[in-house]
């Protein structure tokens, strides 16, 4: 009977290495599911429009975006076919801090490429290029198009090993943050008395500061020449004293470098200096970007306090528990409290967070950031049913046996962490591509273009195929289907025949074309696309094509 009660303690005490290795499985599952680095701001409109062909030279460039810039640092250069600058021109910013634009002097006849650059307003870099005709250029001038600008880049794509170091980057340096101020709250709650205790854990405080310097310094090189977006060391000082993410970054390293000055002589400069830190690191990522500003960055900042807490509490028992296992069951009752209070705050703060981030809680489901926040969210709970069994622990005073339990909450911490690293790096609402549909059928081919596809006014490009002896179809309808709300009733966009000189694949068949513009999609959310052509022989063939709006 003994040997069977030693049994199962021993397996009772393993069980929580047993839970980390299933949730390590699911969260590498979570984490290996996002195959590309995702954008912030998002362009909604290009004046003029990729790849266009223009009579005459246009008075100006301007890119507009779905959300708002920062400021400080943006450009939009226009190159000729030899790869020269055209302009030495400066892109001047919109009212609305949402788009820019590009006065150009007249252009000669030739194949220009545009380049533009912005950080969005969380301090994430888009950019991109692409080619417009002016004129009827010679075909050289074509084919001498500069390679180094070409592409169309709005910073999304597969995932990179400079991706990924950005991923790591974020996460550690998240981390140590936590990590840093949490340490300097817990010293002063925790009033360490002992003489002995305190040298020792003054050397845990030195080494949390360094491993921060190293992370946040590992941070901006990995993501400074991003944010220049080619523009080289001379845009170095505009960067760091112009832009919201610049401007962190320097106060960040300033306050890092006077905790060493500062941190371990008064119990109140230390509060004052960790929650500066905290406040500064608020006022960069998601929350910048959503509004009302107060609302998400006051959130952002206090779910930052409580996780700092519970990190930094962690990591203090973990030190004392190294130091003297005795007497470690004082400071744990009182971690367990304020953990309890932490996990709540976190709970709430993050809960209204996304609430305000994301239209309506179904996009949880439909992005992967979403998907990540869930998982995340799951861990949570883990991380509160764990708490509890180390309440139960404590009071049936077994500290021993809750330590392994302790070392489960570790552990998660850092899986939460890394999933916060993923998810700073992640739009919570992706952008919108255009739509660029084909179907392919027995007697009818039909394709449908909608662009740029975002709630508001939008370009739409039909076109039919048909066996050359059908002659015109009769009739082509377009119609947009709601598929969030039955009772708003179908949408038809109407259709204009127009003479499209574009070369493309006839299959054997004719085109015919038709275009449209207006506010078809008037919502966010999910769309069917319903495409009816009718012969001339009254046959109707019907294709449809579900899709989202962002």
């Amino acid at each position: 009977m003994q040997l069977s009660n030693q049994r199962t303690r021993k397996w009772f005490l393993r069980l929580p290495a047993c839970l980390f290795a299933v949730i390590a499985l699911m969260i590498m599952s979570a984490v290996i599911a996002p195959q590309s680095a995702s954008a912030h701001a998002s362009v909604v409109e290009e004046k003029p429009e990729a790849g266009a062909k223009l009579e005459s030279s246009p008075a100006q460039v301007s890119v507009t975006f779905n959300e708002q810039l920062d400021s400080g640092l943006f450009y939009i250069k226009v190159y000729d076919h030899s790869g020269t600058e055209i302009t030495d021109r400066k892109a001047q910013m919109n009212k609305g801090q949402t788009g820019i634009v590009l006065d150009l002097p007249k252009l000669a006849e030739g194949v220009y490429l545009i380049s533009y650059h912005v950080i969005s307003a969380d301090g994430h870099p888009v950019g991109g290029s692409y080619p417009i005709t002016v004129g009827n250029p010679p075909q050289e001038d074509i084919l001498d198009v500069p390679t180094a600008h070409t592409g169309h880049d709005h910073g999304s794509g597969p995932l990179t090993t400079k991706g990924l170091l950005q991923y790591a980057s974020r996460g550690l340096w998240f981390l140590m943050i936590l990590a840093l101020t949490g340490w300097a709250f817990w010293l002063r709650l925790a009033k360490v008395q002992n003489v002995e205790s305190r040298k020792l854990l003054s050397g845990w405080t030195l080494n949390l500061q360094r491993a921060h310097i190293v992370a946040l310094l590992l941070l901006i090189f990995t993501h400074i020449e991003d944010l220049l977006g080619g523009g080289g060391v001379d845009e170095v000082w505009q960067l760091l004293t112009s832009t919201n993410i610049g401007i962190s970054w320097v106060l960040l390293l300033v306050l890092s470098f006077l905790g060493f000055v500062l941190v371990g002589r008064f119990a109140w400069v230390d509060i004052i200096w960790a929650l500066a830190l905290l406040g500064v690191k608020s006022f960069s990522g998601h929350a910048a970007s959503f509004s009302p500003l107060w609302a998400t960055i006051g959130l952002d900042f206090v779910h930052l306090v409580a996780a700092a807490c519970w990190v930094g509490g962690l990591i203090l028992l973990y030190a004392k528990w190294r130091q003297d296992r005795a007497n470690i069951g004082t400071y744990m009752q009182k971690f367990s409290k304020f953990a309890l209070v932490s996990i709540v705050i976190l709970t709430i703060s993050g809960s209204i967070s996304v609430l305000l981030f994301l239209p309506n809680l179904h996009y949880l489901l439909y992005t992967t950031w979403g998907i990540l926040i869930l998982v995340k969210v799951g861990v949570v709970v883990l991380v509160a049913l764990i708490g509890f069994v180390i309440r139960l622990f404590l009071r049936k005073k077994k500290v021993n046996q809750s330590i392994s339990w302790v070392k489960l909450d570790m552990s998660l911490m850092v899986v939460i962490v890394a999933l916060v690293g993923i998810l700073t790096y992640m739009a919570p609402i992706p952008s919108n591509e255009p739509l660029q549909w084909h179907q392919m059928g027995e007697k009818v081919h039909v394709s449908v273009d909608i662009t740029p596809k975002v709630p508001g006014n939008n370009a739409f490009v039909a076109k039919v195929w048909l066996p050359e002896k059908s002659g015109q179809p009769k009739q082509v309808l377009l119609i947009m289907h709601n598929k969030d709300d039955e009772e708003i009733a179908p949408i038809s966009v109407p259709l204009t025949l127009y003479t499209d000189n574009t070369e493309e694949e006839s299959y054997g068949f004719a085109k015919f074309s038709y275009k449209s513009e207006g506010a078809y999609l008037p919502f966010r959310g999910n769309w069917e696309l319903e495409m009816r052509v009718m012969d001339s022989d009254d046959n109707e063939t019907v294709y449809t094509k579900d899709f989202m709006v962002y």
